[in-house]
């Protein structure tokens, strides 16, 4: 093995540690604290640190005094309280003199209260007492607390936060050295984009049910469905009809796609467009300035309607108009923009655009 099971299997742990974690939770917690002050300069972020262990140590001992007259702290207690609700599926047989055999179905551990000891290594390597332990301790009408190990005891861990860290003045009351200025480290980009959040353990995972088990088919022998023969699938079964159908595409083999030859070019087919023939005079006289020319008054002709009540719909006058390309209407369209930004209108420009 690459790295040493006494750090990452409980089977190996240690007994008599009182501590089962096999992950690193506690650095990982204090790296995710000071996340914002490990970006700092040194003294800045040395000045952060020490800040937040100071107030720390003493919300922590604050709230162990809180506790009153418990002699175990409350998180312990609670892991007890689970535990007696799980111990009544338990069958204790006593055996000797604070010893017991704890069964359930085919199952069977043996406890000794003598030694803080059971089959299972759960109480020895956590200080906490199992399941099994709990049972055998409830046989005999006793408070679990009793037996639990002396490091999650209230009066330890007042003991452990009874210290605390002086108060310090600010930087600006700081005696000036006669030494060099510590410099920051030289700047180093590490590839790719840089981590700021811990890595879960694969219990906290679990919990929340973001995991997904899967088993590795790696060394497995296949089965054949057809002949029932190990060593191939019915993809590759020599006796497989001719008739069914391959579940699984042949590895190695990509499906061919459509080629075009060099050289060929299918022809596309293209709407005709007609086009009108220009006009053009048989006479070409000389340019002259258009003038513009008012058109001629003609009243209109009452005619008597033989048919008033009848209601005859208007006939549409038959109009010569010649149909514009769209590109010719675009450059037309320019041209008349281009007109009336120059001139301000067209009553001004003798060029007018329809």
């Amino acid at each position: 093995m690459e790295r040493d099971p006494k750090s990452w299997c409980r089977a190996f742990f240690e007994v008599d540690r009182a501590c089962d974690a096999y992950e690193n939770g506690i650095s990982e917690s204090f790296n995710s604290v000071i996340d914002l002050a490990r970006k700092r300069p040194l003294i800045t972020m040395l000045e952060e640190i020490r800040i937040y262990a100071m107030e720390r140590m003493y919300k922590m001992l604050q709230e162990g005094q809180s506790w009153g007259n418990l002699k175990i702290c409350p998180s312990i207690r609670l892991k007890i309280s689970k535990l007696k609700k799980q111990q009544r599926f338990w069958g204790v047989i006593p055996s000797g003199i604070q010893q017991y055999e704890v069964r359930i179905g085919n199952d069977g551990y043996a406890v000794d209260l003598n030694n803080n000891t059971c089959g299972c290594r759960s109480w020895q390597v956590s200080g906490i007492p199992c399941v099994h332990a709990v049972a055998a301790i409830s046989y005999l009408n006793r408070n679990a607390e009793d037996y639990v190990a002396p490091w999650f005891h209230t009066a330890m861990f007042l003991t452990c936060y009874n210290h605390t860290i002086n108060p310090l003045n600010g930087s600006s009351m700081w005696p000036e050295a006669p030494y060099m200025k510590p410099l920051p480290p030289q700047k180093r980009r590490l590839p790719g984009r840089p981590t700021l959040k811990r890595k879960k353990d694969q219990s906290e995972m679990e919990s929340k049910g973001k995991t997904r088990h899967t088993i590795s088919k790696a060394g497995s022998v296949n089965r054949c469905s057809i002949c029932r023969e190990r060593g191939h699938n019915r993809s590759t079964c020599p006796t497989r009809p001719a008739d069914v159908a391959s579940t699984s595409r042949p590895k190695n083999k990509k499906p061919k796609k459509c080629k075009k030859e060099k050289g060929k070019v299918e022809p596309v087919q293209v709407d005709p467009v007609q086009v009108p023939a220009p006009q053009v005079d048989p006479v070409q006289a000389d340019p002259v300035d258009p003038v513009d020319v008012p058109a001629p008054h003609v009243e209109p002709v009452q005619v008597d309607d033989p048919h008033p009540d009848v209601d005859v719909p208007a006939q549409p006058v038959a109009t010569r108009q010649r149909i514009r390309k769209y590109s010719e209407r675009i450059t037309k369209i320019g041209l008349r923009r281009k007109v009336l930004k120059k001139e301000g209108s067209t009553g001004h420009n003798p060029m007018v655009l329809e």
